[in-house]
């Protein structure tokens, strides 16, 4: 392993309250993130092709200034759209939990591929509340490890590149005092036990307080934790909730998972 890869392992152990070697090895780890700017809108942009196409390989930096998923590969086969109650016939045999069991879960690649065989037709999910599509709950492509997952998580995936200050934006800004700190007090002690001062600078950003992740950055929830528009993913069956975060007031959330078989 390399030095950052050491260092990144350090800093997610601690954010996760036990080293990662404690956690399942045999295990498959996911990350899953929710935007509600395009998350009910973005099947009727995709080619279906797209919702089929395999990919691997780890976690990449795509670029990017802040805290985004245009930083990442998307792995739309991998990916879940989620809704209430759309359930036409040809769309249950495909759905990752029981027809009539909360919301509805199919994966990209099975949504696809009965898109492309015509079992089933863009037209038939008609809308669910005031969604004209089912919620596209994004995967990130990661090596199905813990430590790139969280990698991808906290956008630490080409790290030293990529790293934010998001608190020295704010204090530049004249949003924050400098000297203050807008850290949840629950992570400060935490955060200060790395050594490295920009890795220790950018998961501060992601350790916010409620007030500050409103407006920056991201408020962790903590170990176990599951943000609510992911919920429907630790639901699954064999899925844990490993970490959540959430952005802004309700229009983020990203969710490290161990996934359950159908995942």
């Amino acid at each position: 392993m390399s030095r950052w890869d050491d260092l990144l392992g350090h800093a997610f152990g601690l954010l996760l309250g036990r080293p990662l070697t404690e956690f399942d090895p045999a295990a498959t780890y996911a990350v899953f993130h929710y935007d509600d700017e395009t998350a009910g809108e973005a099947l009727g942009a995709l080619d279906p092709a797209e919702l089929v196409a395999e990919v691997s390989g780890p976690s990449e930096d795509r670029g990017g200034a802040w805290l985004g998923l245009e930083r990442w590969v998307p792995d739309l086969a991998g990916s879940a759209f989620v809704a209430k109650s759309v359930r036409p016939a040809a769309l249950k045999p495909l759905l990752a939990t029981p027809a009539d069991s909360g919301p509805a879960v199919v994966f990209g690649r099975d949504l696809g591929r009965a898109l492309l065989e015509g079992a089933l037709r863009l037209d038939e999910l008609s809308p669910d509340a005031f969604r004209l599509y089912p919620v596209l709950l994004l995967r990130p492509r990661t090596d199905g490890s813990l430590l790139d997952a969280m990698r991808a998580a906290t956008f630490t995936m080409s790290a030293p590149s990529g790293l934010n200050d998001i608190e020295g934006t704010l204090t530049r800004h004249g949003y924050l005092q400098p000297g203050a700190s807008a850290v949840d007090p629950r992570w400060e002690p935490v955060l200060n036990q790395l050594d490295d001062d920009a890795l220790r600078r950018h998961l501060r950003g992601l350790c916010l307080s409620a007030h500050w992740a409103r407006s920056a950055g991201a408020y962790y929830l903590g170990p176990g934790e599951c943000p609510a528009d992911l919920q429907p993913i630790a639901d699954l069956p064999g899925s844990t909730a490993i970490a959540g975060w959430e952005f802004g007031e309700g229009q983020g959330a990203t969710l490290v998972v161990a996934a359950g078989p159908r995942c």
